[in-house]
C-alpha cells in the first residue's frame, strides 16, 4: 500500500508540475508611445504588463530594471499596481540598479496583477543606440528602452521575463512612414495624426520604432530587397549599387550565423536628422546605428554617398549587430568583445566572402595596424568592458582587440566548428544577454579543448600575443 501511495503521489506531482520556488508568468504587455505634443528631446512612454504568480509562495515585491543606458535615461517615472499608484524604491541587485515594486497586500499564488509604468526618455549624445524625437522623425532604436522584470529571489525561482503577447501603439503625424517590430494590425486616423497598432507574438527582437517623413526607393538583387528611406529620393543607380553590397553582406551573415529572423524582410537603410554618436571603432567622420535588419545613417553619411566604401563598410559593421546586439545582447562587461568586436569581425567575414583569403589577410593586417595606431597605453585594463569605463581611445583599442581575439578563436577551433559555436549561442540564447562565459563554453564544446589559457592571455594581458602577431605579420 505504501508503494502504491508513493507512486500515486509521484504521478500527481509530475502531472501537476508543482512549482518548487517563487515565480511568475508574463502574459501580456501593452506599450503606448506618442510622437506628437511632446518636447523634441523627450519621449513619453506608457507600459502596462499583466503577470500571474505561478510560484509556490506569495510575493511582497518584484524588481524591475528601468530603461537606461549610454544613449538615454529616464525621468518622471510613475508606477501603478491594479490601477493604484505605489511608491517604489531603487535597489541594487547583482544584475545592476533596479526599481522595487511593492505589493500590499501580498501577491498571492494564482493571482494576476496589472502593473503600469509611465516615464519620459531623455536622449544622451554618447550612446550606441538612438532614442530621439525630431520635427521630421521619431526613433527608438535601442534594445533597452522598456522595463525588464527580474526573477524573484530564492531557490528554483522561475520567471518568463518576456511577455507572450505584446501590443505596440504609436501615434505619429499622418505623413510619417513607420517601421516597427511585429505585424501591424490596423491604423486609425485621429485629427492630423495616425495611430498605428502592432502585435508581437513571440517576437524575435526587442521592440524598436523608426518613423519619419521619407522618400522611398526599393532595389532588388539576387539576394533580396533593400528599402531606402531618405529625405530626398535616392537615385536608382546608387540604390542598385548599394543594395548589391548590402544584400551580399546579409547573405554571408545568414550563411555563417544562421537566419536572424524566421520571417525574412527587406533590409532598411534610413536617413535620420537625429544626432548620432560617432562610431569610433569604424570611422569618426560619419555616424550610424543599428536596428534589426537595418541601419540608421546620419546626414553626413548620406551626403558622402550610400554606395561609397566608407558608408558601406559602416553598414557591414552595423548589420552584424542584428545578430550580436539585437538577436542576442552582450552584457555590458562583454560589449567590446561580443558587440563592437563581433561587428568588426563580421565585417571582416563579409569582406572575405567578397574577395577571398587575400582580402582576409589584408583586413586582419588593417585591424592590427589600427590597434597599434591607438597605442599600447589604451590597452592596459583587463577584460572587454563595460564601455562606460573606457575613454574613446580605450574603446577603439579594446574593440579592435576583441575582433582580433575572435580571429584567433576561429583559427584555434577551425572555421566550421567556430561558426557552429556562434550559431549555438544565437539559437540557445536568443533574446537573452550573453557574455564571455557563453562564448568560451560554446567554442570549447565544439573544439573539444580547454581554452582557459587562451582567454587568460587575451583578457588579462595588454597587447596582442606575439604568436598571433607572427602568424599575421604584414607580408610586405
Amino acid at each position: 500500500m505504501r508503494s502504491l501511495a508513493l507512486i500515486s503521489i509521484s504521478a500527481l506531482l509530475l502531472g501537476c508540475a508543482v512549482a518548487l520556488g517563487p515565480g511568475f508568468s508574463h502574459a501580456f504587455r501593452s506599450v503606448d508611445i506618442s510622437a506628437t505634443s511632446i518636447e523634441p528631446t523627450h519621449i513619453h512612454v506608457q507600459v502596462t504588463d499583466k503577470l500571474e504568480n505561478v510560484g509556490n509562495r506569495g510575493l511582497a515585491y518584484l524588481d524591475v530594471t528601468l530603461p537606461g543606458g549610454p544613449s538615454f535615461g529616464t525621468r518622471d517615472v510613475s508606477v501603478a499596481v491594479g490601477g493604484k499608484a505605489v511608491t517604489s524604491r531603487r535597489v541594487t541587485r547583482q544584475s545592476g540598479p533596479s526599481l522595487r515594486v511593492p505589493f500590499d497586500p501580498q501577491w498571492l499564488q494564482g493571482q494576476e496583477k496589472e502593473i503600469a509604468f509611465a516615464y519620459d526618455l531623455e536622449p544622451a549624445p554618447e550612446g550606441r543606440g538612438v532614442v530621439a524625437a525630431t520635427t521630421d522623425g521619431f526613433y527608438l532604436a535601442d534594445p533597452n528602452v522598456f522595463p525588464e522584470w527580474q526573477s524573484p529571489s530564492g531557490p528554483f525561482a522561475k520567471a518568463s521575463l518576456r511577455a507572450r503577447t505584446e501590443h505596440l501603439e504609436v501615434t505619429v503625424p499622418a505623413d510619417f512612414r513607420i517601421l516597427a517590430v511585429g505585424r501591424e494590425q490596423r491604423s486609425e486616423q485621429r485629427g492630423d495624426s495616425i495611430i498605428h497598432r502592432f502585435q508581437m507574438l513571440g517576437a524575435e527582437f526587442p521592440p524598436y520604432l523608426i518613423a519619419g517623413r521619407y522618400q522611398e526607393r526599393r532595389a532588388e538583387t539576387q539576394h533580396g530587397t533593400v528599402v531606402f528611406w531618405t529625405r530626398e529620393r535616392l537615385d536608382e543607380k546608387t540604390a542598385r549599387m548599394a543594395a548589391q553590397r548590402l544584400t551580399g553582406t546579409v547573405a554571408t551573415y545568414e550563411h555563417l550565423f544562421g537566419l536572424a529572423s524566421r520571417n525574412p524582410s527587406p533590409i532598411y537603410i534610413v536617413e535620420t536628422s537625429a544626432e548620432l554618436a560617432p562610431v569610433v571603432v569604424v570611422t569618426p567622420n560619419i555616424s550610424a546605428a543599428s536596428f534589426p535588419g537595418g541601419v540608421l545613417f546620419d546626414r553626413r553619411a548620406v551626403a558622402l554617398g550610400l554606395a561609397t566604401d566608407p558608408v558601406l563598410g559602416l553598414a557591414d559593421y552595423e548589420l552584424g549587430r542584428t545578430w550580436f546586439g539585437w538577436h542576442v545582447r552582450p552584457r555590458p562587461e562583454a560589449d567590446l568583445l561580443l558587440g563592437r568586436g563581433m561587428a568588426l569581425f563580421a565585417a571582416l567575414l563579409a569582406a572575405e566572402a567578397r574577395g577571398g583569403t587575400a582580402i582576409r589577410q589584408q583586413e586582419i593586417t588593417r585591424l592590427i595596424t589600427t590597434y597599434d595606431d591607438v597605442g599600447p597605453a589604451a590597452d592596459q585594463k583587463s577584460g572587454f568592458g563595460p564601455p562606460a569605463e573606457y575613454s574613446r581611445e580605450e574603446l577603439r583599442a579594446k574593440s579592435y582587440k576583441g575582433a582580433l581575439f575572435l580571429v584567433s578563436l576561429e583559427d584555434i577551433a577551425g572555421k566550421e566548428k567556430f561558426y557552429r559555436a556562434l550559431r549555438r549561442i544565437l539559437t540557445d540564447m536568443a533574446g537573452q544577454e550573453i557574455g564571455s562565459d557563453e562564448l568560451r563554453s560554446a567554442v570549447e564544446a565544439e573544439a573539444g579543448r580547454n581554452l582557459a589559457a587562451v582567454f587568460h592571455t587575451w583578457f588579462d594581458r595588454p597587447g596582442l600575443p606575439a604568436e598571433f602577431r607572427a602568424r599575421y605579420a604584414d607580408p610586405r
